[in-house]
Formats: structure tokens, C-alpha cells, sequence
């Protein structure tokens, strides 16, 4: 007994010392920033109205915004040059997130935010809201995610109408589709979309939150970015005449 016990406390401690080890994370962000490389290789993607580091150049620094379980498509976007940061959770999930995005040169906030002040402090959701907003400030575009993880899918939550109204800075939501795809088992749907596909990635007109915007046009203004990221999802999928299945 003496013996098992030594035997399941060193199991214990090596799973301990596993959890800290980093090359897992970066080697599995670097794996997904291949597999999305030969994705965007093999796939002619049409830009609705055209790539927004392009068409809203005058009106940089933006923040770029979609669904959960479509974000990593925002990669396909950044072109020779660009710069922008995205917001990225401090989980174990989030390292990959943040090997992943970094491929692309992309740099990584790290936090994430909640419905509960307690918990969005907790995580670094204040301290990452003044990161963005720096960003912002510097000249440098935002790309973070509008539905809060694991909660409901695809309703827009505060954070992302909270960071245009503190900035100043338009909102531009975006959607993304390809013609094959596989949908995960998962909380938002997530989609893994397939090489020797057709791809559309669509642009909507920018969502401005101005600065003294009370609670009632900030629920406006919440609202309006939840339905101009499900239109552009819709139209992209229309455009590789496929139809979204959630």
C-alpha cells in the first residue's frame, strides 16, 4: 500500500510539473498555424466588400470583431505589413491561441473578460480592456472575439462596445465561411474549415459607439453589432452557397 501510495503521488507531481511545461502549447499553435496556412493556400477566398486593412486604411486603428469559434479566420486577413493585436484568454487554450496568432504576427493581450466585474478582474479583463485601448491609442487594430466564452454563443457582450466607446475607434464586424467545413461538438460551434475549399470573408459598415453614450444607445449600439455580425456570417456563407447550421 505504502508503495502504491508513493506511485500515485509521483503521477500527481509529474502531472503538476506537465501542466507548466510551455513547448506543448507552442508546438500545438504552430501546427494550427500550418494547417491554416495550407487551408488559405488551397482555398480562393472573395473579400465582400474587400479586406477592411484595405477599405477602412482611413479610418485604422480598428477593432475587428466576430464570433467565437470563427476567430482564428481573422489570420487570413493580415497581409505584408499590417500589424494588430488580438485579445487572447490566459488559459492553457489561450497559449495555443497565442502561438497561433503570433505565426501570423499577430501579438498577443492576454485576459479575457465576463458578465461579473469580479470575475473579468480575476481573469484580466480590466487590465487587458487598457492594453486594447493603448493599442488603440498607438495606432495599432484590435481583434477580439464579441461573444463571451462559454456562455451564450453569438449574443455580443459589453466588452467589445465598452473598448469602442473608452477609444473612440470604430467596431468592424466581420464573417467568415468556407464551402467545407466541420462543425465541433462544442459550446459556440466552432468551425474547422477544410482545404480545396471556396472561402468568403465579409466586411460590414463600422460600428461607431460615440464617447457619451448612455446605457440605452449602448444597448443600441450592442445590439447593432450582434445583428452586422450574423448578416456578414450569412452572406458569406451565401456566397460558397452553403447555408450555417446554427
Amino acid at each position: 500500500m505504502a508503495d502504491a501510495g508513493i506511485v500515485r503521488s509521483a503521477v500527481r507531481g509529474a502531472i503538476r510539473r506537465a501542466r507548466d511545461w510551455d513547448w506543448p502549447f507552442v508546438a500545438a499553435g504552430k501546427t494550427a498555424a500550418g494547417y491554416m496556412r495550407l487551408v488559405r493556400a488551397t482555398t480562393p477566398i472573395v473579400f465582400e466588400p474587400g479586406n477592411p486593412f484595405e477599405i477602412y486604411a482611413d479610418r485604422a486603428p480598428f477593432i475587428l470583431t466576430g464570433w467565437h469559434g470563427q476567430h482564428l479566420m481573422v489570420t487570413l486577413l493580415m497581409r505584408r505589413g499590417d500589424r494588430a493585436r488580438a485579445l487572447v484568454s490566459k488559459s492553457r487554450d489561450g497559449d495555443i491561441s497565442a502561438n497561433f496568432m503570433g505565426s501570423f504576427g499577430i501579438e498577443a493581450i492576454r485576459g479575457s473578460g465576463g458578465r461579473d466585474r469580479k470575475y473579468t478582474v480575476e481573469k484580466g479583463g480590466a487590465r487587458a480592456l487598457l492594453q486594447m485601448k493603448r493599442s488603440l491609442d498607438d495606432g495599432v487594430s484590435i481583434a477580439t472575439i464579441a461573444d463571451i466564452s462559454n456562455t451564450v454563443a453569438r449574443r455580443c457582450g459589453d466588452g467589445v462596445i465598452a473598448l469602442a466607446r473608452a477609444s473612440g475607434r470604430p467596431i468592424v464586424c466581420m464573417g467568415f465561411a468556407t464551402s467545407r467545413w466541420y462543425a465541433m461538438n462544442t459550446w459556440d460551434k466552432a468551425t474547422i474549415h477544410l482545404p480545396f475549399s471556396r472561402g468568403a470573408a465579409v466586411v460590414a459598415e463600422p460600428v461607431e459607439v460615440p464617447r457619451d453614450a448612455d446605457a440605452t444607445l449602448l444597448e443600441e449600439k450592442r445590439q447593432e453589432v450582434e445583428r452586422r455580425i450574423n448578416a456578414a456570417v450569412d452572406r458569406a456563407y451565401e456566397i460558397v452557397g452553403k447555408k450555417r447550421k446554427w
